[in-house]
């Protein structure tokens, strides 16, 4: 585990302090606790110039990841967690396709057990630009290709700068969220790829609408939607890597997780995973009355509170 303020140290820490845990489901939360440390994580942001990868990163990891580690441009570390910001094209055709294929071979290599060295491939689109078939040729010709029959778990699709596809649309500062006209055309963009995918691929893959950096009156800039990419992001990856994703640096900006368009309850669908992820046989959070972990008795609901206050505290929710 990286510090001591990480989710899983803290979480492991208030487990062993409970009065309300017996002996026997500390040690097996523990156990499963220390199964699930020290994982490396490979995370690759990938997309056309100037679509935001860079401000996505900083938006989810905070400044601190974006000091380069090592002699290899756009390449960061930071504890077990790397991630790759992989360049964009730059309208030079031989220059184009090789960036394509070092990227195809950058995704089928493999470490020393066997598993594709990038875990996670998230495609970082400009929900503002009309034309997105460089994204899209990207996904489909390039990533689609390369990922294989891990496709589905190991890419995300994010359609950035939602403000900026507002065109000519507002912020509703009465109830400080965006106006529906905003997310009338990312949505329709995420909408119309989401189905173009589908119907090349095969595959369901939703893309999630955000903004990195949005600008409102008089205000310094702060993300938009980040929580719902996060989830999107925690939900796919697989079992052995949650916990480093949540072990990160993440962004301790007041309020960078604090606003989405609220179509779902992704803290509570984070929670849930999480819970999940702790207390092996538990599903969906194993809520009672809309409590984390209240279905499995006295036991469930005092881990249920400890989930779900140190993520809160991860994530500047509390």
């Amino acid at each position: 585990m990286q510090n001591s303020t990480a989710f899983s140290r803290q979480l492991a820490m208030d487990i062993s302090h409970s009065s309300l845990l017996d002996e026997f489901k500390k040690a097996a939360l523990q156990l499963r606790l220390h199964q699930l440390e020290a994982q490396p994580l490979n995370i690759l942001f990938a997309g056309p110039q100037g679509v935001g990868k860079t401000s996505t990163i900083k938006a989810l990891f905070g400044g601190a990841l974006l000091e380069p580690s090592s002699s290899d441009a756009g390449r960061y570390e930071m504890g077990n967690l790397v991630v790759w910001d992989y360049p964009g094209h730059t309208g030079n055709p031989e220059q184009d396709a090789m960036l394509d294929m070092q990227l195809a071979a950058t995704l089928t290599e493999r470490d020393s057990n066997g598993n594709p060295l990038i875990d996670m491939v998230v495609v970082v689109l400009d929900a503002a630009e009309r034309n997105l078939n460089s994204g899209y040729r990207l996904i489909t010709e390039v990533l689609v290709p390369a990922l294989g029959d891990k496709l589905d778990s190991r890419l995300v699709v994010g359609l950035n700068k939602v403000d900026a596809a507002s065109y000519g649309y507002e912020w509703d500062y009465v109830v400080d969220s965006p106006s529906t006209e905003v997310e009338i055309w990312p949505e329709s963009t995420a909408t119309l790829l989401r189905h173009c995918m589908l119907d090349e691929t095969g595959l369901e893959i939703a893309p999630v609408c955000y903004a990195a950096e949005f600008a409102r009156r008089d205000e310094a800039a702060r993300p938009f939607n980040l929580l719902k990419l996060m989830n999107q992001m925690v939900v796919k990856l697989p079992l052995e890597k949650k916990l480093t994703l949540i072990d990160a640096p993440l962004n301790a900006q007041t309020q960078a997780w604090y606003e989405s368009d609220d179509r779902n309850n992704y803290l509570t669908e984070m929670e849930n995973n999480l819970f999940d992820l702790v207390y092996e046989g538990a599903k969906d959070g194993a809520r009672f009355g809309g409590l984390l972990g209240a279905y499995l008795g006295k036991q469930g609901r005092e881990l249920g509170y400890l989930v779900r206050r140190n993520l809160r505290r991860t994530l500047h929710q509390e």
